[in-house]
């Protein structure tokens, strides 16, 4: 099986058998499967807002540029028109740096669970919060992720 790293402000989508991979603190991975041909992407985005999307070079870094591309991407690569049966799962979100008083995690979050709710895309799971960060396992053959919340078992969802 292909294990494929996905880096910070990063989209990848492929078809099984591969494995997507990141670890996560604040920023959020939106994993986008379609289950009618196994296809499936994961966006790891930093920020929840472009300061001006038509300026935007890297759309992956933001919430509101990068889920758009991740379900283009992901329609492109299983050959559908349409995101009527895609499924989300989200994680991240943390609030990893305790120091600072700032909600970068939990605005993250707001920021992916509205946009998917505008486009349709239910979210089936989410993984979110907390004080840790996040290592995750998408494996698009099943749709199953794998999410280790550091210093703790790992879980299956």
């Amino acid at each position: 099986m292909r294990i494929i790293a996905v880096g910070i402000a990063e989209i990848k989508v492929v078809q099984p058998p591969a494995l997507l991979r990141t670890n996560l603190g604040s920023c959020i991975a939106v994993c986008l499967y379609d289950p009618a041909t196994a296809t499936g992407g994961l966006l790891h985005f930093m920020m929840p807002q472009a300061p001006n999307a038509s300026a935007v070079c890297k759309v992956a870094k933001y919430g509101d540029t990068g889920i758009n591309e991740l379900v283009e991407e992901v329609k492109r690569v299983a050959h559908v028109k349409s995101c009527s049966g895609f499924v989300a799962k989200i994680f991240g979100g943390a609030r990893v740096l305790q120091n600072i008083n700032s909600e970068i995690g939990s605005n993250n979050e707001e920021a992916a669970r509205r946009i998917l709710k505008e486009l349709g895309i239910p979210i089936t799971t989410s993984q979110t919060g907390g004080d840790r960060g996040y290592k995750i396992e998408f494996d698009v053959g099943t749709g199953i992720i794998r999410c280790q919340r550091f210093g703790e078992e790992a879980k299956e969802y």
